[in-house]
């Protein structure tokens, strides 16, 4: 069977009530719905994997989150949970998948919505989904940003601004830890990206 993504306003990205199989849809360059999900460690740093060959956006890109499109019947939360499942093996509930932002994504026509976790697991625990997802690890977030900026078309780092993206998750973490939310590590010197040092810069 096809799947069928959600069509949505480009000024809203509100759904239309009508859909269009995957394939025609990103070909067409249809507004679509997406998700974007972001692993962080307790230490902070941020799990990434290499994105497939076989796909058909940013194949072999290395990239800072998991996700996916939109399906018909689908939320943006029950697809990122999915998605997550899907790619990574990973199982999260509402209550440990944190939504922190949606935004419109001009250059690939997609609404986002964004959701950040935390997991203690190392990057070879998780599995990757074949055709989807060739490998796993974790970087420091300054890491990421020195190899993104090294290498720019071999890294999608964020959605915009990866520094204050990852800023931007780490405050949503905390309040979550500080409402009792969400249970999050207390360790502020650790999670300080300029502090991770190269040494602790990549962890297998």
């Amino acid at each position: 069977m096809k799947e069928m993504l959600q069509i949505v306003h480009p000024e809203t990205g509100e759904p239309l009530g009508q859909a269009l199989p995957r394939a025609e849809a990103i070909a067409t360059g249809a507004w679509c719905r997406s998700t974007n999900v972001y692993v962080i460690s307790p230490q902070g740093f941020v799990l990434c994997h290499k994105r497939s060959a076989a796909k058909e956006r940013l194949p072999g890109v290395w990239s800072t989150h998991l996700g996916g499109h939109v399906a018909v019947g689908e939320t943006y939360e029950s697809n990122a949970r999915k998605e997550l499942a899907e790619e990574s093996g990973m199982q999260r509930d509402a209550r440990s998948l944190l939504p922190w932002r949606t935004t419109r994504i001009d250059r690939a026509r997609l609404w986002a919505r964004e959701f950040v976790t935390i997991s203690e697991s190392e990057a070879h625990e998780f599995i990757p989904q074949p055709g989807e997802v060739d490998e796993f690890r974790r970087f420091a977030p300054d890491e990421v940003l020195r190899r993104a900026e090294a290498d720019p078309a071999g890294w999608c780092a964020g959605t915009r601004d990866f520094r204050m993206e990852y800023w931007r998750m780490r405050s949503v973490l905390a309040s979550a830890g500080a409402t009792g939310a969400m249970a999050v590590p207390k360790m502020p010197e650790i999670w300080h990206p300029g502090l991770l040092g190269p040494a602790a810069a990549i962890v297998s």
